[in-house]
């Protein structure tokens, strides 16, 4: 019987430590446009189940052939500022992200609020379409809140559409 009460307990509270080990997820999810070649297209970078979150990072890639980066603007997360990017690779069209909340009190956000814009110039012909996507190449993902627990990003594309 003893036994019995020793194996439920253990389980039980292997269980519950297991659960409370579990990280939480964020949803990062970049808007999609149709516009002209020629023309400046800025696009929503949003966040969801942004709780207490202390850091995030992680690349953008999209295709040079068919975009060309002109700039990011509308910054909406605490500290964030162009600084928090890494555009030495924009050419090839990758840029990185990486942002941490410098009052390390972690930042809570509304569901599928803007983080920022990220803005490109159509350079492709009618009909061509660039995936503009999250990577982990250079920059791997990764994010932490406030109890200094890795939280997984769920990356969600956008694309722009020339027309």
């Amino acid at each position: 019987m003893i036994t019995r009460i020793f194996a439920f307990l253990f389980f039980v509270t292997a269980f519950s430590i297991s659960s409370f080990a579990q990280t939480s997820t964020i949803t990062l999810k970049i808007d999609s446009k149709e516009a002209s070649s020629g023309e400046v297209v800025c696009l929503n970078v949003s966040g969801s189940n942004f709780r207490r979150i202390l850091s995030t990072q992680y690349s953008i890639q999209w295709d040079p052939a068919v975009l060309t980066y002109s700039g990011l603007v509308n910054f909406k997360l605490p500290y964030m500022t162009k600084e928090n990017f890494g555009i030495q690779a924009v050419s090839k069209g990758i840029l990185t992200c990486m942002w941490i909340d410098n009052s390390l009190k972690g930042v809570n956000l509304v569901d599928d609020s803007s983080l920022y814009q990220i803005c490109f110039k159509v350079v492709g012909k009618s009909g061509g379409v660039s995936s503009i996507k999250f990577t982990q190449k250079p920059t791997p993902f990764e994010s932490v809140n406030l109890e200094e627990k890795l939280v997984t990003i769920q990356p969600v594309p956008g694309n722009i559409k020339v027309k």
